[in-house]
């Protein structure tokens, strides 16, 4: 029998209610869709597809009925272009237009919504299929095929961890739901790909990432979850999820609710102000008043990914019992030192004290891939409800590294800081020392010019040198 919202604990209820609540406040029953977070004038159609599940696995008067129509929309606006690079992917919003002969990816479209959408319609297919016209099911069929077809002509990387994932599931899913032997395979080899690139360092390529952690282990958790589909994704995916829980635990910090940088991609600074996917997940293992995650009844940034709450729900955490300690309170000052890759050379490390986290990435100064990377980090406890922090700019390639109150840093040019530390002044920074609310730091560099500017509720503090010349910078925390 299929899993409903009243057969869920109290704390998985709550939070699946939360995410209910925030979807029902953007449902516009006009479309059969869900408005896009925030002001945006247009739709969200992976954000309606994950809320057409919550609405089967909740299962009240009118919902089933409401989840087929969402369901139905959203295929309505599945790309059906063979020879195109988009075909079997899905708009973004319907207010968006349609790609152009020049489409660009990610400016024009989102291949990634194929995985995203096609594991939810199939988690739909596998617990509430029953519940569905036959006619919705017929068109749900044809859309999985033809995002298989765009989605293998792509080429994915497995080192595109999230996707890739998601990628292996879909294929076996869709593999064994229409006798595709041969996609069956294609998803096992993806999947002992991913796994062989883990296991060299036990780290995903998209290291320390709060959002892209909680998608991996939402693939993870289908791969476990349905071994009827392929026992290899069930006893590869129970492994990584262990493996990569622990992980996760070295760079948690229950007091301070947060994961200690480097952040290989990262939305925001603080979890407790932002849903971060991996934050669910510890909301669902732990508490409201535990988890490093937003008070959803009043305004809270990255607000979208709380509708991945039902499917989260439930699939259900499978944390071990020794990360639980770490998820519940703080386990102790550590240093943390991994490994991430030998060619180049990338080594995360991090540092984790009573009151305060450092976090620094080595890159061998390889080019940033993304504004997603942030290599260092600093975040600390301004009183009882406020966390500073402090996050570098990825401007050029940089290597950095944390240890005992310390963060090192060098690159070039430029060393360029972004300081969030409500209550201090602008007079408080000076090139040597930064005297913030709840932190002292010294500075050592060998940057002649500092520039320090006020942004809204931050600061812009940034060490200049003169371009493509050396520059270093050590911030010494008080303590030391």
């Amino acid at each position: 029998m299929a899993k409903h919202r009243d057969s869920l604990d109290a704390n998985a209820r709550d939070l699946f209610d939360a995410s209910m609540r925030w979807m029902e406040n953007r449902w516009d029953d006009a479309e059969g869709l869900l408005w896009e977070s925030g002001d945006a004038p247009r739709h969200s159609i992976r954000g309606s597809a994950w809320h057409a599940f919550g609405l089967l696995m909740r299962n009240r008067a009118g919902d089933v009925g409401r989840a087929a129509r969402t369901l139905g929309t959203v295929l309505n606006y599945q790309f059906d272009a063979p020879a195109r690079a988009f075909h079997g992917t899905f708009f973004r919003a319907p207010e968006e237009p349609y790609p152009p002969a020049d489409a660009v990816m990610w400016r024009d479209y989102d291949p990634n919504w194929r995985e995203f959408n096609i594991t939810a319609l199939a988690l739909a297919l596998l617990e509430y299929a029953d519940q569905l016209p036959n006619a919705l099911i017929a068109r749900i069929d044809i859309a999985i095929r033809k995002a298989v077809a765009g989605a293998r002509a792509r080429g994915l990387s497995a080192a595109y961890t999230n996707i890739a994932l998601m990628y292996a599931f879909m294929l076996c899913f869709a593999g064994k739901r229409f006798a595709e032997l041969t996609w069956i395979e294609e998803g096992e080899a993806m999947a002992r790909e991913a796994h062989r690139l883990f296991r060299q360092h036990d780290a995903f390529a998209e290291y320390n990432s709060p959002t892209y952690y909680g998608v991996d282990l939402y693939a993870l958790a289908l791969w476990r979850s349905y071994p009827a589909i392929s026992p290899l994704l069930a006893r590869l995916g129970a492994e990584m999820e262990s493996l990569l829980w622990r992980d996760i635990a070295q760079y948690y910090h229950a007091d301070l609710r947060n994961l200690a940088g480097p952040y290989d991609r990262s939305y925001g600074m603080d979890m407790r102000r932002y849903v971060a996917v991996v934050g669910i997940w510890m909301r669902l293992a732990t508490s409201k008043a535990l988890a490093p995650f937003p008070d959803t009844d009043r305004a809270f940034a990255h607000e979208h990914d709380i509708a991945f709450a039902p499917l989260i729900a439930f699939l259900g955490a499978r944390v071990p019992p020794d990360v639980l300690e770490h998820l519940r309170a703080f386990q102790g000052e550590r240093q943390v030192e991994h490994v991430l890759a030998d060619s180049p050379r990338r080594v995360a490390t991090a540092w984790l004290g009573k009151d305060r986290m450092i976090g620094g990435e080595f890159t061998s100064r390889t080019a940033p891939q993304s504004s997603q990377l942030h290599p260092a980090t600093i975040h600390w406890r301004i009183d009882a409800a406020q966390i500073g922090w402090a996050r570098l700019f990825y401007l050029e390639p940089v290597d950095a590294r944390a240890s005992r109150n310390r963060l090192e840093i060098a690159t070039t040019s430029e060393i360029a800081f972004l300081v969030y530390a409500p209550g201090a002044h602008i007079e408080q920074i000076a090139r040597e020392s930064w005297r913030l609310p709840g932190l002292s730091v010294r500075v050592a560099t060998n940057a002649a010019e500092i520039d320090v500017r006020p942004r809204e509720d931050f600061f812009e503090i940034r060490y200049i040198v003169a371009p493509k010349q050396p520059i270093t910078c050590e911030l010494k925390c008080d303590g030391d």
